[in-house]
């Protein structure tokens, strides 16, 4: 799928192409969504631009994502998105910026490219209308998202603190820990895109010659960024200390249902003891024939069933 966006009066409007593709040399934003070969071969023969492959795309070189060559400046950054099931992932996508045209060329729909287009559409002006303002807009729109994803962390495990802290149910833990294994999971695929995106920022800053405005812009996402990465480093620890309090009460349960395994033995095994020695099939046992042998051998099982359990007590061994 192919869109394009020109600038009309300072805002970011949609391209509406004719038949031919005629018009895309209008252009300052061709936005590339799983193209096809014939949009890939109009893009070459109306503009000259060649795009990236999808093995250039799943390159993770600093070398092959961040680079400047004859087809124009290029930057390979990392996106963060979640599926229709709530997974989340990250997808490479290419911004390659040549004779005052941004072209970006990405696998799928992305909720930051999303949202950048509504805020243009509904109030956003552009000052200088360079594809270097719309590439440092589309990545501060990718730092809110990704602060936004790092909020909604926080609120998950601020839920599973109290599920973990106060319901003591084993079966409440383990959900609790899958669902710390998905947060924790999330959480690297935030980070990955953070790091990604200042070292596409600084890339950037030192490749071109932007105006002050979009150098301070340029600035800003850089200590977004550097204020986001502690607390995205918090989160691990956090979900850290909740998997070990979780795995501590679940250890409590484990040894108090042993400690109860322990109470039978210590309570039964004397007197199975007794039993198994009154129940030997010999044909001379001196209580064999005693009147009371019965009721003796019940009140010796009893204590000594009784005796190792108070001797037990007292020691707080049990």
């Amino acid at each position: 799928m192919l869109n394009a966006y020109k600038i009309y009066n300072k805002h970011l409007v949609y391209l509406k192409l004719d038949n031919n593709y005629n018009n895309l040399l209008d252009a300052i934003w061709i936005d590339l969504i799983k193209p096809e070969n014939i949009e890939r071969k109009k893009i070459y023969y109306l503009l000259g631009q060649n795009l990236a492959t999808r093995p250039e795309l799943e390159d993770i070189e600093a070398s092959a994502r961040f680079f400047e060559n004859q087809e124009g400046l290029h930057i390979h950054s990392f996106f963060f998105y979640k599926n229709k099931n709530e997974h989340a992932g990250t997808t490479t996508v290419a911004f390659t910026i040549k004779n005052g045209r941004l072209y970006t060329l990405r696998e799928k729909e992305l909720s930051a490219f999303r949202l950048y287009r509504i805020r243009m559409h509904k109030h956003n002006t552009m000052i200088y209308g360079n594809p270097y303002e719309l590439l440092l807009d589309i990545l501060d729109t990718k730092i809110e998202q990704l602060a936004d994803e790092i909020e909604n962390i926080y609120s998950h495990l601020e839920l599973l603190s109290c599920i973990i802290m106060k319901e003591h149910k084993n079966d409440q833990f383990n959900n609790a820990l899958s669902t710390l294994a998905e947060l924790e999971d999330i959480g690297w695929k935030v980070r990955l895109c953070l790091m990604d995106t200042q070292r596409a920022v600084n890339f950037l800053m030192r490749k071109t010659r932007l105006p002050k405005i979009q150098i301070e812009q340029a600035r800003e996402i850089s200590r977004d960024i550097e204020s986001l990465l502690p607390h995205n480093e918090s989160l691990f620890q956090k979900v850290n200390f909740l998997v070990q309090a979780a795995m501590g009460f679940i250890n409590i349960e484990q040894n108090r249902i042993i400690k109860i395994f322990s109470l039978v033995s210590v309570i039964f095994l004397p007197p199975t003891l007794v039993a198994s020695n009154y129940g030997m099939n010999f044909s001379v046992l001196p209580e064999l024939k005693w009147k009371y042998g019965y009721l003796y051998a019940i009140v010796i099982m009893v204590i000594s069933a009784l005796a190792p359990y108070f001797y037990f007590k007292r020691k707080k061994w049990l």
